[in-house]
């Protein structure tokens, strides 16, 4: 045990008014910071007092009585998604009890990741300044790329005030785009969206939008059709352009019928067409926004207006990515290394024809459905050779090896003619697949 444990320890123990679990927990954030770890001399095979104080609280999840069980389940919850890595996975030998317990921690931490993930960022500034100035500190806050496309243009010097004082970052760029008259293009080359000049600088009805998380939703068209020959009969569908913050690069968001409901202008319930349906969004690369199309009953023509409509979108979104790097590849064979909740397997490295194929296997304990057979995601996880000049050399091609519900196999085909005993591979990949819920209100839909 380290010497900053060992106080820690004795802190724990004789701090008046202060729960020990309270004062682990920090103490032990600090101990596993990085760049505390360098100032202190700690090593890495120094003993880690939160996994010390995890492990005990694991082996209490079984205790003889109920409010030691529930109690050890509470003060791990408290130590936070640090401990997720601690947890017993499906398929170990812990007790039944212990493994129900820990499966719910391990869903309660895992949902607190995500809607940190996926938290609105924030904008707190004042004044009146340049466009392209407060573009810039926007990006700095928020880390969302915001660029200006203006051919011959000089919107970049065009003055703007604002005053936000932690602003949602769409609220920002709403506000902004309304005082410089332009609007957001989310399709650009690069990750991150563009202001572009448009020909009527009307700002969405404050009613058409929804702010939730991370994303924001506007209802931006509606077509309504009636069959001439059938009385009663017809189709409604309402359009919604889905936008999320730059930083997002999310896998997949769905629409489930079931979790929308909408009312007319009397309060009648709209009926919702195909209300088992789970309608899935199409993402295009590098794109920051998508359209859904929703589908509704046609109400009687005396029905004028959408007064509110309510939805849930599901989202599927990367985690923190993490690096693996694997060495001595001449010899390496079903190497496995393992971060977060993702496990990287090299299975082999051989000569194909000309080619040096570097084969690998990833595999997730909590896929959340992220594999199905048409999501690509993977497809564009960084994978390259690492040269002893510290050069990379990116792939020439790949092949899609294997496919499962929580695994996929990847071999990378390099074009190189030497051995690879002098390179290292370099494989980066999400730690956890994030899943989340939005909730989103837009009202006073007129009919057409």
């Amino acid at each position: 045990m380290s010497r900053l444990t060992r106080a820690a320890v004795i802190t724990c123990r004789g701090h008046d008014g202060i729960p020990a679990i309270a004062v682990i927990a920090a103490v032990a954030a600090l101990v596993s910071s990085p760049l505390l770890g360098l100032s202190l001399g700690l090593g890495a095979g120094d003993d880690s007092l939160l996994e010390l104080t995890a492990r005990r609280l694991i082996r209490e999840l079984d205790a003889p009585r109920l409010n030691q069980r529930e109690a050890a389940e509470r003060e791990l919850l408290d130590l936070g998604p640090a401990i997720l890595e601690m947890l017993p996975r499906p398929g170990d030998r812990v007790s039944a009890e212990i493994q129900q317990r820990a499966g719910r921690i391990r869903q309660t931490l895992e949902q607190r990741l995500a809607e940190a993930a996926t938290a609105p960022s924030r904008v707190s500034l004042a004044g009146t300044m340049p466009l392209a100035e407060v573009l810039s500190k926007i990006e700095e806050q928020t880390g969302n790329r915001v660029v200006l496309q203006q051919a011959g243009i000089p919107a970049a010097e065009q003055q703007v005030t604002v005053d936000f004082e932690k602003a949602l970052f769409w609220q920002a760029i709403d506000e902004l785009s309304r005082q410089a008259g332009l609007s957001v293009y989310p399709y650009g080359e690069e990750r991150g969206i563009a202001l572009v000049a448009r020909p009527a600088p009307e700002p969405a009805a404050a009613s058409l939008v929804s702010y939730s998380g991370a994303f924001r939703i506007e209802a931006i068209r509606i077509l309504a059709q009636r069959d001439l020959r059938v009385n009663d009969s017809g189709s409604l569908r309402l359009s919604f352009e889905i936008a999320w913050e730059p930083r997002l690069s999310p896998i997949s968001l769905q629409q489930p019928m079931d979790a929308m409901d909408a009312v007319d202008e009397k309060g009648n319930p709209l009926l919702i067409d195909q209300i088992k349906a789970n309608i899935e969004v199409p993402i295009a690369p590098l794109a920051t926004a998508a359209e859904l199309m929703v589908p509704l009953e046609l109400p009687p023509r005396e029905v004028k207006r959408i007064a509110r409509l309510n939805g849930v979108l599901r989202a599927l979104v990367p985690g923190r990515i993490e690096m693996f790097r694997f060495e001595g590849l001449a010899a390496a064979k079903n190497v496995e290394k393992r971060a977060a909740g993702v496990t990287v397997k090299l299975e082999q490295v051989r000569k194909n024809n000309m080619l040096r194929e570097v084969r690998i296997r990833v595999g997730y304990d909590e896929p959340a459905g992220s594999m199905a057979s048409h999501r690509t995601w993977m497809f564009d996880n960084e994978a390259y050779l690492e040269g002893p000049d510290g050069k990379k050399v990116r792939y020439d091609a790949f092949e899609t090896t294997w496919q499962s519900e929580n695994e996929f196999g990847i071999a990378y085909l390099f074009g190189l003619e030497e051995p690879l005993d002098k390179y290292a591979f370099v494989y980066k990949t999400p730690g956890r697949i994030l899943a989340n819920d939005f909730r989103y209100e837009i009202g006073d839909v007129a009919l057409p």
